[in-house]
């Protein structure tokens, strides 16, 4: 009798900030045990930090040059140290849980900083190494030639972890062909995996009655709604000064979503601060809105769109970076250019005015991400990966 096969062992290392956390979650929840010929553990790097583990975050991750230096912006070289620290805590972490529980047999490194400090490691046991972007997005925000240089050892570093990996997974085309005109030399095999998205929190019977709401009174004020912490960088000011200048109050509401402070706050705007992620006020603000808009500056991919289009909401975005392959313009939301309000206003607009255009780009929206953002579909997907992965 053939005794039975041992679980792939696979430690998933966890950067542990903003929308990572995200996918924390999505580990924690879909490998439960033995899963499908692999038992996971994981590592979030934000977490149950001791004293020395914060002294040396303050002192390597520190600015040692004013960040808002035009100039010599990133003089100091902060984001490679920051990066570099992420990398330094995620080796001892991998260290102290295998002394605890023994070695693994395949490493998943999300993303790909958590693994700078671990390209020994990485020629040893076989790693996955997960992006949304390459440097490129930074780079190109740069405002300087000396800032944009400032950048290289990132670039290096990054292309080091690139080549040791067994398998990149990215989370989008866009993300894969900039890391394969980046990298040419780079032979390391890249899958495609969209990004997870916990479906159950959104009903999708929501996209249908928001049309009913809307008809049930003349006089109705469809409610826009935007979300996003860093407010500048996320299209925040070019938004309120659409919404100003296309005189919406008049005819719609619109929530805004930020921890960041705002002097001037417009007619018919609300800003909501503290709501946190799957509350019982997240999942109201998203069946309560009719519209969701997002006109970032600087986006790699973008999960609070696959969020809406979840929530059966019609999106508008930008038409940069990977936002296209979320947002299909003209049919479950609409794209405007980078800083273009007079294009936004047009957007705000045509949505506004129209229920049943609400209606049709939500629903098509919601099909769109229960094929690619499904989490049972994307387990399977990654288990595939991490046995492929463990055989070489």
């Amino acid at each position: 009798m053939t005794a039975p096969q041992k679980p792939v062992r696979a430690l998933f290392i966890n950067g542990g900030i903003l929308g990572l956390k995200t996918f924390a979650s999505f580990v924690e929840q879909a490998f439960v045990g033995d899963c499908d010929g692999v038992r996971a553990s994981q590592i979030v790097l934000t977490s149950d930090l001791t004293l020395a583990e914060r002294a040396a975050r303050r002192v390597l991750c520190a600015h040692f040059w004013p960040g808002d230096a035009t100039t010599f912006r990133n003089a100091d070289l902060h984001r490679f140290r920051a990066e570099w620290h992420a990398g330094l805590l995620a080796r001892r972490r991998i260290r102290r849980l295998e002394r605890a529980e023994g070695a693994f047999d395949v490493l998943h490194f999300h993303r790909q900083a958590t693994a700078y400090a671990s390209l020994d490691r990485m020629r040893r046991t076989p790693s996955i190494v997960s992006i949304d972007c390459t440097q490129r997005c930074v780079i190109e925000a740069a405002s300087t030639p000396f800032e944009r240089a400032t950048y290289r050892p990132n670039v290096v570093r990054d292309g080091e972890m690139f080549r040791a990996a067994a398998l990149i997974v990215s989370t989008s085309e866009w993300a894969a062909n900039c890391l394969r005109e980046e990298y040419p030399d780079c032979a390391t095999p890249i899958d495609v995996l969209g990004h997870p998205v916990h479906l159950a929190a959104f009903d999708p019977a929501w996209a249908h009655e928001r049309y009913l709401r809307a008809g049930g009174a003349a006089d109705y004020q469809p409610r826009v709604l935007f979300v996003g912490g860093d407010f500048a960088r996320k299209g925040g000011y070019d938004l309120l000064e659409a919404w100003t200048e296309g005189q919406f109050a008049s005819r719609a509401r619109l929530d805004v979503v930020t921890a960041h402070p705002i002097d001037r706050v417009p007619e018919g705007v609300r800003v909501r601060i503290g709501i946190t992620a799957h509350s019982a006020e997240w999942i109201a603000m998203w069946r309560d809105a009719d519209v969701f808009v997002l006109p970032t500056r600087d986006e790699a991919f973008g999960l609070v769109y696959q969020e809406a289009a979840a929530a059966g909401l019609p999106v508008i975005g930008t038409r940069i970076n990977a936002v296209p392959e979320l947002v299909d313009d003209g049919r479950s939301g609409l794209l405007v250019a980078r800083g273009a309000r007079a294009e936004l206003i047009r957007a705000l607009d045509e949505l506004i005015a129209s229920r049943e255009r609400r209606l049709e780009m939500g629903r098509r929206g919601r099909e769109s991400v229960e094929s690619t953002g499904d989490p049972a579909v994307y387990r399977q997907q990654l288990v595939a990966a991490i046995l492929r992965v463990a055989k070489t």
